[in-house]
């Protein structure tokens, strides 16, 4: 019998997923440290302490805290209190990640939308008042750039407020698994 034949499948299929998420994470910018913590806790029925993760993970505690707070922000871990741990902390996976998106979408992008509107109004308002082509060109490309913030504001504001199921039935996407 192999090594192969003989690894636990379950454990083989979860270290597969964890080696993805880790992947992943580097896809959006984000530390590889950060996509195993969060596939640690995907697997996990239970919230889990900073300590065993920092156990099961082999990372510092430094390094596991500042990756919780992180995910944390990105609504991807919960922190939660156990009754009789006093002010230990444990953290547990978000697994509806339509749920994640739809805080990214109206948290991070709805304030870089905000920022630019801002700042392009500000821009138009000084740039009607200017003469010459130049001024008129810049103004031109700001009014594209509000066009396109308008566009992504009202598409921000639908995304955050439907249900996935809603969208996918709209877009004539579903079909599949609820579970999918």
């Amino acid at each position: 019998m192999s090594d192969t034949d003989s690894e636990d499948p379950v454990e083989s299929a979860r270290a597969a997923v964890i080696d993805a998420l880790e992947r992943s994470a580097e896809v959006y910018g984000a530390k590889r440290s950060y996509g195993r913590l969060f596939g640690i806790l995907l697997f996990e029925p239970e919230p889990v302490s900073l300590d065993q993760l920092v156990e099961e993970s082999g990372y510092a505690k430094s390094t596991v805290s500042t990756a919780m707070n992180t995910l944390e922000r990105f609504h991807l871990v919960h922190r939660r209190s156990l009754p009789g741990e006093g002010k230990k902390a444990f953290f547990e996976a978000e697994t509806d990640l339509w749920y994640v998106f739809q805080q990214f979408l109206s948290q991070e992008v709805a304030r870089e939308i905000r920022i630019m509107t801002r700042a392009l109004d500000e821009a138009a308002e000084q740039l009607e008042d200017a003469e010459g082509e130049r001024a008129a060109y810049h103004l031109e490309q700001v009014r594209k750039l509000q066009r396109v913030y308008d566009r992504g504001d009202r598409l921000v504001s639908v995304l955050t407020s439907q249900p996935l199921d809603r969208l996918t039935d709209l877009l004539g996407l579903s079909g599949g698994s609820d579970d999918r």
